[in-house]
């Protein structure tokens, strides 16, 4: 079980498009898949690398946000999407474990495949909407993600 973190994750509508630079706007909130973005933009081999997958408690913020009882456990999924040379984004999926059942049981198993390749190819799968989280040196998850994704301060 791991330590909580909670990051205060928003919802994308409450940043400000003057609060992001218009640069990462446009990417942060880009609709679509974003590895097939990278592709389309020239990203040299771009990929997923599982950085951690387990079942703990989400933070509180996630549990608001997905109707997450409180002590209940999700699947929580940890990448970092990277092309040659760069590392462009962490991100981190909550999978209640309601959603893993039929066909969404595959979520689950994606270890270094995209969530995009599984999410846009089937209709009957929804993403929600975007939340983030500005992490700032002082505040601990900023340590835990630089460690987990092997990045220096």
């Amino acid at each position: 079980m791991q330590k909580q973190h909670d990051s205060t994750w928003q919802p994308h509508e409450r940043f400000k498009k003057t609060s992001i630079p218009q640069n990462l706007h446009d990417w942060l909130l880009y609709p679509g898949s974003f590895m097939q973005r990278l592709r389309q933009s020239g990203a040299v081999r771009p990929r997923v690398q599982l950085l951690q997958q387990c079942w703990q408690f989400p933070d509180q913020s996630e549990r608001k946000q997905l109707g997450i009882a409180f002590r209940s456990y999700a699947l929580i999924r940890e990448v970092l999407i990277l092309s040659d040379p760069k590392k462009w984004m962490f991100a981190r999926t909550v999978f209640p474990y309601t959603t893993l059942t039929g066909k969404q049981q595959q979520l689950a198993r994606l270890k270094n495949r995209s969530l995009g390749s599984v999410l846009f190819k089937d209709p009957s799968m929804q993403r929600s909407e975007f939340e983030i989280a500005c992490l700032t040196p002082e505040m601990p998850w900023h340590k835990t993600v630089l460690q987990r994704a092997k990045i220096d301060a």
